[in-house]
């Protein structure tokens, strides 16, 4: 649902951490030394292609090389379980922003200290199958930071084949927007049954599939208060009340409809830092706040 925010300059780091790890049960050799020795040929790329390729390339490598479950040799040698999990999840913690999740941006994922490590509440999806794909297993713009219901109760090992949230062309934020369905359009809305409340995309289907595996129309549902909660502020704060509250704290209109609505009611690349914040934005613009 958000894009996802990666810090500056993170792909030679992310090479360098996994690249070099040493397998002592193979003579204490490198993963690049074994992939150039065993895969390189095979596999039409670069090891770099797979740890930090883009999306848009990793799904190109997965086309050519199809389902390689069987393979055994590919599987011990991309071990994410065994071998390069914590790293992982260390990298992503000091290099990627999580926030909340990247997928339905309903939990907060953040990292926190405890007893003086850091720890976090989230889970990495393999947004294309690890298990069919084994040789994707380890690649920066394959994993997803999420929560444990969008990767373990719902997505699973189903696969989305439209864009991902690591794509540079995901546009899930401009392309889909929240929508509600009001019987009265003078927002006489009291009851959650009032309205309905669905993801819309306008002129194409490119996120149906995305939406569908998430089952985000039925799992915001249950946040419809917040609409109500919103739509009542508005009704208690029309432009004219917003004005005046304006020349009275001497802030800009902008300053007081945040105040009111959310702090990040303007600014669309923070999407990401709070849960409901793009069910936030689109139903502002709907109620004409943006």
């Amino acid at each position: 649902m958000i894009k996802i925010a990666y810090k500056k300059n993170i792909t030679q780091i992310y090479y360098d951490n996994l690249a070099k790890r040493i397998f002592q049960k193979e003579n204490n050799k490198t993963l690049k030394e074994l992939f150039d020795e065993k895969f390189k040929i095979e596999f039409e790329c670069t090891l770099d292609d797979l740890l930090y390729g883009s999306f848009e390339k990793l799904q190109e490598i997965k086309n050519r090389q199809g389902d390689m479950s069987k393979r055994n040799d590919v599987k011990e040698l991309f071990n994410y379980e065994t071998k390069f999990q914590k790293h992982i999840s260390k990298f992503f913690e000091q290099y990627v922003e999580v926030h909340t999740c990247y997928f339905c941006n309903i939990e907060f994922i953040n990292t926190f200290m405890a007893k003086d490590e850091i720890k976090n509440g989230f889970t990495l999806d393999h947004y294309i199958d690890k298990g069919k794909y084994p040789y994707l297993a380890l690649s920066l713009y394959n994993l997803i930071p999420s929560c444990y219901t969008c990767n373990s109760k719902v997505k699973r090992v189903r696969s989305v084949e439209t864009l991902s949230p690591a794509s540079t062309h995901f546009d899930f934020d401009n392309k889909v927007k929240f929508k509600t369905f009001m019987q009265n359009r003078n927002l006489l809305i009291d009851y959650e049954e009032d309205f309905a409340l669905l993801l819309k995309e306008d002129f194409s289907d490119i996120y149906k599939q995305y939406i569908d595996v998430f089952e985000l129309d039925g799992r915001y549902k249950y946040h419809k208060y917040k609409v109500i909660e919103m739509i009542n502020r508005r009704k208690e704060y029309p432009d004219s009340r917003i004005k005046e509250l304006a020349l009275l704290t001497q802030k800009t209109e902008e300053e007081v409809k945040q105040d009111l609505f959310g702090e990040y009611l303007f600014e669309d690349d923070n999407l990401h830092k709070r849960p409901l914040s793009k069910l936030i934005h689109d139903i502002s613009e709907e109620l004409g706040l943006v």
